[in-house]
């Protein structure tokens, strides 16, 4: 089985995934979360001209530098860095986590765009509780608000104006589009995620109960579950060799066996 390489999404770090490394780890499956430019413990680095390619640019460094096939696992925001490295670096696979939309994806519908010169803060209380976990009520999210770190605007107008577009077809390995049943409408839309895994030619599943963050939310388990599912089925049991797909021009998969 491949290993997984985790990019995380506005305001977060690597640190979000700390749910999900210990799971992965635990069913034998290797993990490495990355902090991106400006992010988790790079975070000094942040300024509002940092943008998505300069993340992407940073994210296929580090792909390269791992040895062994790859499955790059983006949420939000971070999926866009991950699809611009799969079309550059060919990983044994890609799955979406609640995922921005390609500029490209037909129907998606821009943002308004947020001040270029201004860092935009993390998101306080309500929020976090209503977006990033679906919970009511006063739940304590001090620790998250203490982790969250302001963004780049250049980052988010990246994807509200739909800057970054993908070319499905540089990308030839399986993939797969959670969508997570309690996103918000304003920026995941009732199809929209559907829409990006039609369009990318990857696997979609809804996550039911699942809030936008839900690799920490309460359910998260769940989410890592069905993570886990999905490469069982596509590359069978850790430790036998991993079966990387490739797809040809009428999506004919090709196995090619990689050994660990």
């Amino acid at each position: 089985m491949p290993s997984l390489l985790f990019v995380a999404g506005g305001y977060h770090g690597a640190w979000c995934y700390s749910h999900y490394m210990d799971f992965f780890e635990l069913h034998g499956v290797t993990c490495h979360a990355v902090d991106l430019p400006g992010h988790g413990i790079q975070a000094p680095q942040l300024h509002p001209d940092l943008d998505i390619g300069r993340m992407a640019e940073a994210l296929a460094g580090c792909y390269r530098l791992l040895k062994g096939p790859l499955v790059l696992v983006g949420h939000s925001v971070g999926a866009l860095p991950a699809l611009l490295t799969a079309m550059q670096t060919q990983p044994a696979g890609v799955a979406l986590l609640a995922p921005s939309p390609p500029g490209n994806l037909p129907g998606a519908q821009p943002l308004p765009a947020l001040p270029a010169d201004i860092l935009k803060p993390a998101p306080q209380a309500t929020e976090i509780r209503r977006r990033f976990l679906g919970v009511k009520g006063n739940v304590p999210v001090d620790a998250l608000i203490a982790r969250l770190q302001p963004e780049s605007p250049a980052v988010l107008n990246d994807r509200y104006r739909l800057r970054i577009a993908i070319d499905p077809a540089r990308m030839t390995c399986p993939g797969i589009c959670f969508e997570a049943q309690f996103d918000d409408a304003e920026r995941h839309p009732p199809g929209q995620d559907k829409a990006i895994a039609r369009f990318l030619g990857f696997e979609h599943r809804i996550m039911p109960g699942q809030p936008h963050c839900m690799m920490y939310g309460p359910r998260w388990q769940d989410s890592a579950q069905a993570l886990l599912d999905w490469l069982l089925d596509t590359y069978g049991p850790p430790g036998t060799p991993s079966l990387a797909g490739r797809f040809n021009a009428d999506t004919t998969m090709e196995k090619e066996t990689n050994h660990e």
